[in-house]
């Protein structure tokens, strides 16, 4: 089953804005940081879920001529504006203004690098904002390190009165750990009137979206702050990278260990979100699961294996193997140290043993694959026996061929199967015989190349 949780209900009249047009210079890395994937996506995506699930007007991403190769992983109910300079995140806001959704009349700004955000964080802004009747309404953490983040100055109803960027700020404002978590909800006319007259920064020449707090409580309406604890904080170097994907990997196997799953130890199963497990699964530690794969009830994934895209049946156990692009049918074994390939459809209560290699196979029920033993391009029959060592030959240097072994066919240890050939229903193989040619059903080769000795 899919893990689930209880959603809030979607803010009506509210969109959210996305900043993802930055690079993040701290990851020194050719990639832009919103682009990064944790657990299988890209960092910007985990925020436009949480946006989707609070907002009930089409959310806007900003994207930047850096980070617009994002725009192909984005859904196509996402609005898309571009930042064609980096200046600051109100200019990132001004260009989304003329893709807002006509339905918004309430914005919730978010920076696409806080992948732990939630719906439910989204919301509580909102709400607050709504309650106090305020234009605009902001999230603040206690950071116990707070170097690099705008401080929160609050009046003594505990509402923003303004926000200082730490290269602003004085000695007694820098001793402040209530910093500014880049959320807000703020009313959509009263944003429109107001963003022109943000000044830029005369020492960056960019235009700060936090400008908005001080021009609120200017008139008399201070902003009120929820404040958060660590799911509002971005990413913004390789450790906090890692601390979100822990954390990202934490919340997901939480939800699969509530809907029955025996996790060992959640510590070490990585989980992607898109994976399906049944009730009575058992996860061993140091297992990866990714892609659209699905695990059986009453399976299980033994440690070191590594799934992706892979369908396992109910009642199988998987032995530190690989799977990629799959099906593993019920009551099914695999490995230990077992590589299936894509392209491999194998049916129920089929063993494959460790070491062995098997590449766009399809492998009847009952069938039994030996260990080291390498099958590509093959059809194997029902309850066949496929001995130690047993390798398909299926390329020749241009051209793939494939192999067809018929069922109940025995091939010995070492056999070699030079495709495109055919072991009929029922025939044998002796150990270490090269086949070159068909073999008809029943009848038994030997030798290299090999030769028929009996009839079947």
């Amino acid at each position: 089953m899919t893990p689930s949780t209880r959603r809030p209900e979607r803010l009506a009249g509210a969109t959210a804005v996305i900043l993802a047009a930055g690079v993040g210079s701290r990851m020194h890395s050719a990639v832009p940081k919103v682009l990064h994937p944790l657990l299988g996506r890209p960092m910007a995506l985990w925020v436009l879920e949480a946006a989707s699930a609070a907002c009930a007007e089409a959310s806007v991403v900003v994207l930047s001529p850096a980070t617009e190769v994002l725009r192909a992983h984005l859904p196509n109910t996402a609005h898309i504006a571009i930042q064609a300079e980096p200046r600051g995140t109100g200019d990132a806001v001004r260009a989304a203004l003329s893709a807002l959704p006509a339905g918004a009349r309430e914005l919730i700004i978010v920076c696409g690098d806080a992948p732990l955000l939630t719906a439910e964080s989204l919301v509580a802004v909102a709400e607050v904002r709504r309650a106090a009747n305020a234009p605009i309404a902001m999230a603040a953490f206690v950071a116990p390190d707070p170097s690099g983040y705008g401080r929160v100055e609050c009046d003594d109803d505990g509402r923003a009165i303004r926000i200082t960027e730490e290269r602003d700020a004085s000695g007694a404002i820098r001793e402040i750990d209530l910093v500014n978590a880049g959320l807000y909800a703020v009313d959509r006319a009263w944003l429109e009137s107001h963003l022109a007259a943000i000044p830029a920064s005369s020492a960056t020449g960019e235009i700060y979206l936090t400008e908005l707090i001080a021009a609120a409580a200017g008139e008399g309406t201070p902003a009120p702050v929820v404040i958060g604890g660590g799911e509002l904080e971005g990413v913004n170097d390789r450790r906090q990278f890692a601390d979100a994907a822990a954390a990202l990997r934490e919340r997901i196997n939480e939800l699969h260990m509530a809907a029955g799953v025996l996790i060992i130890d959640p510590t070490t199963a990585w989980i992607e979100p898109s994976v399906n497990i049944a009730p009575d699964a058992v996860i061993e530690p140091n297992v990866t699961l990714i892609g659209a794969s699905e695990i059986g009830a009453r399976t299980t994934i033994g440690s070191g294996s590594r799934l992706n895209d892979a369908t396992v049946g109910a009642d199988c156990t998987i032995r530190a193997s690989d799977i990629e692009g799959s099906s593993i049918g019920d009551r099914s074994d695999v490995g230990p140290f077992a590589h299936v390939r894509r392209g491999c459809m194998i049916a129920a209560e089929v063993h494959i043993g460790n070491f062995a290699e098997l590449k766009s196979a399809t492998i009847a029920a009952g069938a039994k694959v030996g260990h080291h033993c390498y099958i590509g391009d093959t059809e194997i029959g029902a309850a066949a026996n496929i001995g130690a060592g047993t390798i398909t030959a299926n390329y020749d240097g241009a051209q793939k061929f494939r192999t067809i072994i018929g069922a109940r066919a025995f091939t010995g240890v070492g056999t070699l199967l030079v495709a495109p050939v055919t072991l009929g229903v029922g025939a044998k193989t002796g150990a270490g015989a090269v086949v070159t040619k068909d073999v008809p059903p029943g009848a038994l080769v030997v030798g290299v190349p090999a030769r028929q000795i009996a009839k079947g």
